[in-house]
Parts: structure tokens; sequence; C-alpha cells
């Protein structure tokens, strides 16, 4: 969902001696609706609908889009924000988007949040022995659980498209490789795995799968290239 299908409902309610019902009206979040930033622009074409992990901030004094759009720009140590009815206002320095690899560490997702699944092979903090029976038993087509995990994870590095097929697919590729203790797979995705995953969005709250509203200043330090070093750009 892009940012121009996101609405907000704004409620009027009316005196309760009137026998007028309350009347509620709906309002489209457009791109002009969010304010410009004249002293240093928005980076054009782009909506930061995903989650960035770890790397904005929560900005509590800023209770709508609008306020913490305004008061990301008017703050030089400000590059990102942005908004869910959940999480509030968030603001942070810099990050890369989806693909680019130029840049900072800090890096967010190009894709609205959705379901995934996914497992763990090992326990947090567990020992060797611990840890032999837990993958045995993720690696087991009978005994496997791919809902284990159904909001998204982090850390699990590039999509690998020959494991993408399904998630059947993506756990048996992770098992057969002994350094993978985790994985994810969406269809609309792919497969990611690796050694460890982290910042895992609760699955419980459907808000969560909701696509966050958000811009970034551009810098003209940055390149927004990606590992090519070919330009590259989001697609809303």
């Amino acid at each position: 969902m892009t940012l121009l299908a996101i609405r907000l409902a704004i409620f009027f309610e009316k005196d309760e001696s009137s026998d007028s019902h309350p009347v509620k009206l709906t309002v489209p979040v457009t791109i002009d609706s969010i304010p410009q930033c004249e002293a240093q622009p928005w980076k054009p074409n782009e909506d930061m609908r995903g989650k960035c992990p770890g790397d904005v901030k929560p900005f509590p004094s800023a209770k709508t889009i609008s306020d913490c759009a305004t008061t990301c720009c008017s703050n030089p140590n400000c590059i990102t924000w942005q908004y869910r009815k959940d999480t509030g206002c968030l603001q942070g320095k810099d990050v890369r988007l989806g693909m680019e690899k130029d840049g900072v560490p800090a890096w967010c997702s190009d894709h609205p949040p959705q379901r995934w699944q996914g497992q763990y092979l090992y326990k947090k903090g567990g020992t060797e022995e611990e840890n032999e029976p837990i993958r045995k038993k993720g690696c087991d087509s009978a005994t496997w659980n791919p809902n284990e995990q159904i909001g998204q994870c982090f850390g699990l590095g590039d999509v690998k498209a020959d494991a993408s097929g399904s998630a059947e697919d993506c756990k048996d590729a992770c098992c057969k490789d002994e350094k993978c203790r985790a994985w994810q797979w969406t269809p609309e995705l792919g497969c990611f795995y690796s050694s460890h995953m982290h910042s895992c969005v609760g699955g419980e709250d459907p808000v969560q799968f909701e696509p966050f509203v958000g811009r970034r200043k551009f810098l003209s330090s940055r390149t927004y290239t990606d590992k090519s070093g070919k330009p590259w750009t989001m697609t809303l």
C-alpha cells in the first residue's frame, strides 16, 4: 500500500443538544499534505513506509504527521522521520533505504510491513547441547513451525533467490548451511537467512503490519547507489 492509499479518519462531534449525529470524514493523506522542508528538501519520490530497526527513535512531543515532519525539518540533526499511530513520531539521522549500499550503516526497509513465515533454529544464549534438538526439530518437515515468527526480522542479509520458491525451500536451504540459524520467507520478497536475526516485529497487533508514513532529507554527499554503484530508487 502506498502513501496515496493511506487514509486518516477525522471526527467532528456536534453539540449533544443538537439532533445531528457525529460526522465522520475520511481525508486522504497525499504527498502534498506533508509539509515541505524548504531549508533542506525531502528526497523526492519516496515514502519511508518500511521499518527502520532501531535507527529512528521516539519523538513524543510531535503528535501528528505534520508535527513530525515540521520538527524534523527544523532540526539540522534530524534527517529521517516516520509516523504510525502505534509508534507515534520517530526521528533519526541519515539511513540507507532498500538496496542502497552507499552511506551510513543504518538501514530501513523500502517495503511496508507484511506477514512472513520463519523460524529460529537456535535458542538465544543456548548451549550447543540445547540448540541441537531445536535445529533438528526445526529442520524436519514433520515438526518445523513456519509460523513461529510472522513479524519481519532483520539482520538476514540479501535475498536468497535460489531458495525463494516456498517457505519450505527457504527452510531447507538454511538447514543445509551449517552457519544458518534463522530464516524468513514471504511470497512477495523471497527467502532470507543467516546466522541470526533481530529486531523482530511482533505479530499480535494488526497495526504492526500497516505502513509508516515518512521522509528523509536529500543529502548531496550521498550517491544513493546499489552494490553495483548504480543509482537506486524505490518503487512507490
